[in-house]
């Protein structure tokens, strides 16, 4: 009898990191993390691959180190996707049903989604996602799942998620030049959704916002669906960027400035010092800046991105679907008063997206995480890549469903 385990790689190619994972999964026993590996990542601006050659041994050397730990050797990966090239579009599509049996199945469902990326198709352009947002049964509609009922006619609303053909092509080929092979690729937010969303969250209605180092990528979920998805190709490299210019420093400065932010005010007291931050100059000459300047910069910055994607969403006329508030993960969301920042901009609860882990030795209800030795895991700079390994893990238990079902439809005929 066949293994009820198995094994899933996920790949995130970010602008600031290259982060790999290996889990191995079980349909009740959830899923344990085994290795991790991060790299600074190189040859990528803006989530978009500039230099292949660079990005290469990055990868390998991420994949590597979670080998290491893991004690197992990758072949595949499931890849993460996003950059200002993806963007999502609803749809309509329309089947009708000619059978004798009007009794809806999965393959009506297929052929209707099939229909829906063909009406969405456009020159240039690769579909990542087909998620279908409510159907429409013989003129009834408000329908979100149809499956087992009868109709004559099936309407749906799909909302498909869309790249450019050209540079999903890109990640494929550079990860095969470093070795491996794409078994998947997975939109960034979609991936981290399902690792900081709860089911009720993603029913009542939620935005969720996944802001990395090149590009914010954000969608709103309702009734378990995707209503509409969007990327910004604005992310924490622009803040470094502006606090480079502002203070007049590198930008290796500027990104250790913004990154121990949050520590510095920490291990800073009362007194002159809590208003000075000590940074090198372009001239590498140390001295002081004022904590208010470092503020200023990184709080128009936050505010701008963020302002930015609300204003989108309220533009698409999704803010009355956003029941549960706000839900932002990311590395920036490291930076210091950013929940109050975002709670500033919305006008609504906020909270930051944190990847939850168990112990091996507990057992909770639903496809949780467990880890032992990798605790630093539970951050939102790893939401995309844990969740990349849920959703692939997801994918792999439906395909298993389906194939035993149709197993026991043979035997049921003979």
């Amino acid at each position: 009898m066949a293994r009820q385990d198995f094994y899933v790689n996920a790949l995130d190619l970010g602008t600031s990191q290259v982060r790999a994972v290996i889990a191995r999964c079980h349909a009740e026993h959830g899923i344990h993390l085994l290795g991790a590996g991060v790299r600074p990542s190189e040859g990528m601006r803006k989530s978009i691959i500039i230099d292949s050659g660079a990005l290469t041994p990055v990868i390998r050397a991420a994949i590597e180190e979670a080998e290491r730990q893991a004690r197992r050797e990758v072949r595949d990966v499931h890849i993460s996707i996003s950059g200002a090239h993806v963007h999502g579009v609803t749809v309509s599509a329309v089947l009708n049903i000619l059978e004798g049996d009007d009794t809806i199945t999965p393959a009506h469902l297929a052929e209707l989604m099939e229909k829906a990326r063909s009406n969405g198709a456009e020159k240039g352009r690769e579909c990542l996602h087909a998620i279908a947002q409510e159907y429409c049964l013989d003129g009834h509609s408000g329908i979100l799942n149809p499956l087992g009922k009868r109709a004559a006619r099936i309407e749906a609303a799909v909302h498909l998620i869309s790249g450019d053909h050209t540079m999903i092509e890109n990640h494929g080929r550079t990860v095969n030049e470093a070795g491996f092979v794409v078994q998947d690729i997975c939109f960034s937010v979609i991936a981290a959704g399902h690792a900081v969303l709860t089911d009720q969250e993603k029913k009542d209605g939620v935005l969720l916002i996944d802001l990395g180092g090149g590009t914010t990528s954000y969608a709103v979920y309702h009734n378990h669906s995707i209503y509409y998805a969007n990327v910004f190709g604005v992310g924490g490299d622009h803040i470094t960027n502006d606090l480079a210019l502002g203070l007049r420093i590198s930008f290796a400065e500027a990104e250790e400035t913004k990154c121990t932010y949050a520590r510095l005010l920490r291990m800073s007291e009362s007194g002159e010092n809590a208003q000075r931050i000590k940074v090198s100059g372009t001239d590498r000459k140390a001295r002081m800046v004022l904590r208010q300047d470092v503020e200023m910069i990184i709080d128009s910055r936050v505010e701008e991105l963020l302002q930015f994607v609300r204003d989108d969403v309220e533009q698409r006329q999704c803010r009355a679907r956003i029941t549960r508030g706000v839900v932002c993960t990311g590395g920036v969301t490291h930076l210091h008063r950013f929940l109050e920042r975002a709670e500033k901009v919305f006008n609504m609860p906020v909270r930051i997206g944190i990847p939850q882990l168990f112990s091996p030795h507990d057992r909770h209800p639903g496809f949780a995480f467990y880890a032992e030795r990798l605790e630093h895991l539970r951050d939102p700079a790893y939401a995309t890549v844990l969740g990349l390994v849920r959703y692939a893990a997801i994918n792999e238990l439906t395909a298993r469903e389906t194939r035993k079902s149709w197993w026991q439809r043979l035997f049921s005929l003979s």
